[in-house]
């Protein structure tokens, strides 16, 4: 199986710089905050600032294995679950979510990626406002659907009412700098559905002009600055400047990582190596040179081809990314913090944010994303209440016999799962003829049926004949690092046996003593306290 992520390390974040940063800074910044500001701290930054120190916290409760062999034992600690701050559970977020979209949402066909980004003022007011962002990606949404409905007129389908766009929309709340920079990562289908008697068709269409890029940029700025005056939130006197009011404490936090702040070459730059930054897909790039209207910047250089779905899932995995890598944190023998980054400043000499820990804390706190704020938004036929949508989004296989004009389709064997009929050579085909995008007047004799919703042979193998299919977003921990890492966590690191789950400990006295006999229990070879 191919990986998508370098090799798997047991987590351990009491022993990152960030750790030690909210847990020796924590209660400077909030006391920081209270002094300086009428106004509180927001509760779910303070709420996930505190919960941070009790990811991975042994005291704090974990699930106790054993391996049904030689009985060693390993304990498994829990993690805080946070939205913006923790890394790593960000990245299990990521990893999951990817999965999912890739296995059971997106369907296989070209994808392109726009990539929105807005003026100062305007990302401001998004990183703070729901309804602004909301109003945001509903706009860029539609202005992407009325460039693909055109497409298809141009392409001979002139009933554009039966032309039907999908997108997904990721929203970055920051920028490669650990600055906040609200802006969309959108993986649009490249064409659209077109509805043909009970049969649904995708029309793949040519790459859009730079005309073509500058009309979809256009009617966005358009549409949006009507919008913002509709609300109140431009004044018609003001050359379309944002009402200036007094900003709330959250607001402010925003506005401050939204400056440069100290970016410096520190000694060993050019030897660090960016290993740790990851890739964005592995997908093919056009000229597509980026268009600006009006600080509307929209770029679609980035595409993946059909049949790609490792391809996919990277793309996906990029969207729903981490604010920021801990492995680029460090303190400095001043008691100052440097984040690493890629490139900045003339010539892209610098190479670190060199912050104090408490202007590091605001900028990491104004990147954690408020409650009720949804970073993946879908649209069009891809919208969970999209009538189409059940025609669309990816299905398992059902066995089938190869066919011939006048064959039916097969369904699913009974109490027989696909990866049963991969391991026996057979072809896999749709169960229904309606979500194929093929008639079966288009179909030579002896040819496979196989729609773009139709998960291919390739990509169940992929998943190990669908062990590691990702039916939903909420993977089983064992499950999702043998999809991402390609390690069975499950195996015995001394023995190779197999690990079974003898209790979930959750009391803090409990914790403590389990904890302490199997330190004990394991004194002459370290035990395996994976957190």
């Amino acid at each position: 199986m191919s990986r998508l992520a370098a090799a798997y390390a047991l987590r351990r974040p009491q022993e990152t710089a960030l750790y030690r940063l909210v847990k020796e800074h924590g209660e400077e910044f909030l006391r920081h905050a209270r002094e300086r500001y009428d106004g509180p701290l927001p509760r779910y930054v303070e709420d996930e600032l505190r919960s941070y120190l009790r990811c991975g916290d042994f005291a704090r409760g974990f699930v106790h294995l054993e391996c049904t062999t030689c009985k060693h034992d390993v304990l498994v600690a829990f993690s805080c679950k946070n939205r913006g701050l923790c890394p790593s559970c960000a990245g299990r977020r990521m990893a999951a979510q990817a999965a999912h979209l890739v296995d059971a949402v997106v369907p296989d066909v070209p994808i392109r990626q726009f990539v929105l980004s807005f003026p100062f003022e305007l990302s401001a007011l998004a990183a703070t406002k729901p309804e602004v962002l909301r109003a945001l990606s509903r706009i860029h949404a539609e202005a992407l659907a009325v460039h693909y409905r055109a497409a298809g007129k141009r392409a001979g389908y002139t009933d554009t009412k039966k032309l039907h766009a999908g997108a997904i929309s990721f929203v970055h709340r920051y920028g490669s700098t650990l600055n906040s920079h609200v802006h969309f990562h959108v993986a649009a289908l490249d064409g659209m559905y077109a509805a043909e008697g009970k049969k649904l068709r995708f029309v793949h269409v040519p790459a859009p002009t730079r005309e073509e890029l500058l009309a979809i940029v256009t009617r966005v700025f358009r549409r949006v600055n009507t919008w913002l005056r509709k609300k109140g939130y431009l004044r018609d006197d003001a050359s379309d400047e944002n009402v200036a009011s007094e900003p709330t404490f959250e607001e402010a936090l925003v506005l401050a990582a939204m400056t440069r702040g100290t970016l410096v070459k520190l000694a060993g730059d050019d030897s660090e190596s960016d290993a740790d930054t990851g890739g964005e897909a592995r997908a093919s790039r056009g000229n597509g040179d980026a268009v600006m209207v009006q600080g509307f910047n929209l770029h679609a250089g980035v595409t993946i081809r059909q049949g790609d779905d490792m391809g996919r899932e990277r793309l996906f995995r990029y969207g729903l990314r981490p604010a920021f890598a801990v492995a680029r944190f460090r303190f400095l023998p001043d008691g100052n913090l440097a984040y690493r980054i890629d490139k900045a400043g003339r010539g892209g000499q610098a190479k670190h944010r060199v912050m104090t820990p408490v202007e590091c804390l605001a900028r990491i706190s104004a990147l954690i994303p408020p409650p009720r704020y949804p970073l993946t938004r879908f649209h069009g036929v891809l919208a969970p209440r999209h009538k189409l949508r059940r025609l669309v989004v990816p299905q398992r296989a059902a066995k089938a016999q190869r066919c011939d004009p006048e064959a039916s389709l097969a369904g699913p064997v009974a109490g027989e799962r696909p990866d049963q009929a991969i391991s026996r050579g057979e072809t896999l085909v749709p169960a229904t003829p309606v979500v194929s995008a093929y008639a079966l007047s288009d179909v030579t004799e002896g040819a496979i049926l196989l729609g773009p919703n139709v998960l291919s042979v390739s990509h169940m193998e992929r998943l190990r004949g669908g062990l590691l299919y990702a039916a939903s977003s909420h993977i089983p921990w064992a499950t999702l690092l043998a999809r991402t890492f390609n390690v069975d966590v499950t195996a015995c690191a001394r023995c190779g046996g197999r690990l079974r789950v003898r209790a979930v400990v959750t009391a803090p006295d409990a914790a403590r003593r389990i904890h302490d006999a199997v330190a004990r229990k394991n004194a002459r070879a370290p035990p395996t306290l994976a957190a």
